[in-house]
């Protein structure tokens, strides 16, 4: 049943910065996007610092089964910390999951710093990959769940896209550093990976605020209430948007209490009902996808694939590695303010095609120069390897958490990311250890194997990804048929699946305001 309110407010993306409530909100929730840069900073670190001989020699000149190792073990930590870093998010909270996470990534990366051999490394890099989980999962929850409607879909698109930003300052730092002759042209870089997550810890401490739904499942209404209010409404708690997003999470927690009545508790409700079934399934698509279509191999072994075409010196690899990393920056910023267009589905479908056409080329050039030594195909290669990162950027990067939080209502948001990042850990650690020993032993002809992935990919979006662009929680669970939520009021779902540009008025006829009078009311 819908409640009577007063007055209806929308609000629009553009218009935050004349709304004080948005802005406070935004400024939290850039807090919670910089947790994602540990992540980026750690992926380009590691590439850099195989180029650095004081590294080879501290770590003692490992093969390339050793790098693959070093380069693993973070998501070995990862697939474990994912096993515990969900039940902490749903029973304690996101916000002491994101400071379990940051201070666990923390003192890793004091121990990485303070390496004397390979085998203390291993250990702060395990350390930090476990501490990632808990970001990764907890992160993209708190950040969608505390999303003003009408802005959701981009904020939630961000937040891997400063995977970027620390991916280029570590690039730039190592490019920097990476012209001292002692092990401090590594240690710093390794220091400067903990900042990030020791900010993400005082935010937490200073009073980032917890998810609403969380707030309500706990029976903590009239705190979730004030929090909607605060944020999306600059303190009115009679206001329409208030109303109605009170009304969305009470609706998805009834499901959710029916559910565990039914005994479907704990972990089984991932696989007890169908609709669940077909999102946890989605879930691990993205996971995979996203990880074995051959980008990878360019992000973390970008130094061994210059000095296969003929790019040996260290200030010639990072400084285009540096480049590398602003371009992959402005192509994924380019995909999260794409995502809420031209939709998630085409989106992806726009990224995986560009990755094949790039793909071919880009065989075709590694192949010539190392048959021929061609200095044109050198190049060509360097220019292929920046667009097979456009391509990729445009979907992979802003969706591959975005889009399985907005499959997963409340009740598994946590579970099902939890079961994405051990996927995408598992995967990683497979596929990033045998990345090294078959660039070695086939140089370019790895590269096909992607192509065949990258065809079965696109394949899978094209018959079974569905379109989220538009829709709430509650339109997202009817869109897998739930019952509960299919019986849910019309009127409400109506108004809510409109896209946010404006929401149900409430009152004796039920009646739901129209866009253009949504609109002439801003």
């Amino acid at each position: 049943m819908t409640v009577p309110v007063q007055e209806i407010e929308t609000h629009r993306f553009d218009k935050w910065r004349k709304d004080l409530g948005l802005r406070k909100l935004l400024a939290w929730q850039a807090t919670i996007l910089l947790s994602q840069m540990t992540t980026g900073y750690d992926e380009s670190v590691v590439g850099s610092f195989q180029s650095m001989k004081p590294w080879v020699k501290d770590m003692g000149s490992p093969d390339p089964s050793k790098i693959g190792l070093i380069t693993a073990i973070v998501f070995v930590g990862g697939f474990v910390g994912a096993l515990v870093a969900s039940p902490t998010a749903d029973y304690f909270g996101r916000r002491v999951g994101m400071f379990v996470g940051s201070s666990l990534t923390f003192v890793g990366t004091i121990i990485q710093t303070a390496a004397q051999n390979a085998g203390m490394f291993i250990g702060g890099r395990f350390l930090i990959g476990f501490g990632i989980s808990f970001t990764c999962i907890a992160g993209p929850s708190l950040l969608f769940e505390l999303a003003h409607p009408a802005m959701r879909g981009t904020i939630s698109s961000l937040f891997n896209v400063l995977w970027y930003v620390g991916s280029i300052i570590a690039a730039w730092t190592t490019f920097g550093t990476g012209y001292m002759s002692t092990s401090w042209s590594w240690r710093i870089p390794s220091l400067i990976q903990g900042v990030p997550a020791l900010f993400v810890m005082l935010s937490v401490l200073c009073g980032l605020p917890e998810s609403p739904r969380w707030l309500c499942s706990n029976n903590r209404v009239e705190e979730a209430r004030q929090l909607l209010a605060n944020y999306h409404s600059n303190g009115n708690l009679h206001s329409a948007l208030v109303i109605h997003e009170m009304e969305e999470i009470h609706t998805l927690l009834e499901t959710e209490a029916a559910v565990q009545k039914s005994g479907q508790n704990s972990w089984s409700i991932l696989y007890t009902s169908p609709a669940n079934r077909k999102r946890i399934a989605l879930v691990c698509t993205v996971a995979l996808l996203t990880l074995w279509n051959g980008q990878g191999v360019i992000a973390y072994y970008f130094s061994p694939i210059l000095t296969s075409i003929g790019i040996t010196s260290t200030p010639q690899q990072t400084g285009i590695n540096g480049g590398l990393q602003i371009w992959n920056l402005f192509l994924s910023l380019a995909g999260a303010l794409l995502a809420d267009r031209i939709g998630r589905r085409t989106l992806w479908l726009t990224s995986f095609i560009g990755m094949i056409i790039v793909n071919v080329p880009l065989t075709i050039s590694s192949a010539m120069y190392a048959q021929h030594g061609f200095k044109g195909a050198s190049l060509a290669v360097v220019v292929f390897l920046f667009l097979y990162n456009a391509a990729f950027n445009l979907a992979n990067n802003p969706l591959l958490y975005c889009y399985p939080t907005e499959l997963l209502p409340f009740a598994i948001r946590a579970k099902g990311l939890s079961i994405q990042v051990a996927v995408s850990q598992a995967a990683l650690t497979v596929n990033q250890y045998v990345n090294p020993i078959a660039l070695d032993s086939i140089g370019f002809y790895y590269y096909i194997f992607y192509l065949g992935m990258l065809l079965l990919g696109t394949l899978i979006i094209f018959f079974t990804f569905p379109e989220t662009k538009g829709k709430t929680e509650v339109g997202l669970a009817a869109l897998f048929e739930d019952p509960k939520l299919n019986r849910a009021d019309p009127v409400m779902l109506e108004g809510l699946e409109a896209g946010f540009d404006h929401y149900p008025k409430s009152c004796e006829k039920s009646a739901v305001i129209t866009k253009n009078e949504a609109s002439n009311s801003l």
